[in-house]
């Protein structure tokens, strides 16, 4: 698989948690986007993370906050002498917002995390590292009890959090020029791909956009982001395609034309690879 939804199972829960665990050997990875907020704790490894159009280094205390239908990719290089080691959290943060109605100031910074595509969510916590993970680690021992499941075990656990994050994230407003990093190359693909991902011969006219070969604009891509750019492409156009399925009446057909597919066939067969049904049967579940 090279892009799709993938849905977390909450059950009833606000929160779905993920032990610690470590990986020695490379995974598969793909790109792919929850219903739901992701947080990623690292605690040791390297490799990459895309998210919003941007990479962003794997390394020990980076914590990454993806959010709702947010496409990312984690490309771990994982060995036996370095392994990748994490912890996963999932947050149904549609269900978790009314247990922190109470605290204006965290409802706000929880708000600016979940759904403001302009504040940062890469995070190298420094000094705070240690910190955030005992929070996790304190929270763990409960999260597969009974107690841990109820609404003030989960309160306690995210207020907490927060206010650890407090410091960390940055008010919503643009960075300076002596702040911004410098792009990688994926990033200015991926950034081109936003506005152009509807049009054919996508490799072409970025390859022109960039004044480079096609050949290195499709190994500059899988360099930095571990993937193709064919796999990235399909991703956003798979995504969009669903987005319209659900929100406008427009045809199969359309939508296949719409989002850059020249053969409706090949946008039905990797629409059913990404949600396993084809996109009829998408636009008309639960009616």
């Amino acid at each position: 698989m090279s892009a799709g939804f993938d849905p977390i199972p909450f059950q009833g829960s606000a929160i779905l948690w993920n032990n610690q665990h470590q990986t020695h050997q490379p995974g598969i990875s793909f790109y792919h986007w929850h219903q739901c907020c992701e947080l990623l704790l690292v605690y040791d490894g390297n490799g990459t993370v895309v998210l919003n159009n941007q990479t962003y280094p794997i390394r020990k205390g980076m914590l990454f906050v993806f959010q709702p239908f947010e496409i990312h990719k984690v490309f771990a290089k994982a060995t036996d002498e370095h392994p990748y080691d994490r912890t996963v959290v999932h947050i149904n943060h549609l269900r978790l917002e009314p247990f922190l109605s109470a605290f204006p100031k965290r409802l706000e910074l929880f708000g600016q995390l979940c759904y403001s595509r302009s504040t940062e969510r890469a995070f190298d916590l420094g000094e705070q590292f240690d910190a955030v993970r005992q929070c996790m680690e304190d929270y763990e021992r409960y999260a597969h009890t009974g107690r841990g499941g109820t609404q003030e075990e989960m309160t306690i656990f995210m207020l907490r959090l927060l206010s650890l994050l407090e410091d960390i994230v940055p008010e919503q407003s643009s960075p300076s020029p002596a702040q911004r990093r410098s792009e990688e190359y994926s990033e200015k693909m991926m950034s081109w791909i936003e506005h152009h991902y509807m049009e054919s011969d996508i490799l072409d006219k970025l390859a022109a956009e960039l004044h480079l070969t096609r050949s290195y604009v499709s190994r500059r891509f899988r360099t930095e982001t571990g993937s193709t750019l064919s796999e990235y492409l399909t991703a956003k156009r798979i995504k969009v395609a669903a987005h319209l399925l659900e929100s406008t009446s427009y045809t199969v057909e359309s939508i296949a034309h719409q989002i850059g597919f020249q053969n409706v066939s090949h946008f039905i067969s990797s629409f059913k690879k990404t949600y396993l049904i084809t996109p009829l049967k998408y636009r008309l579940r639960g009616k």
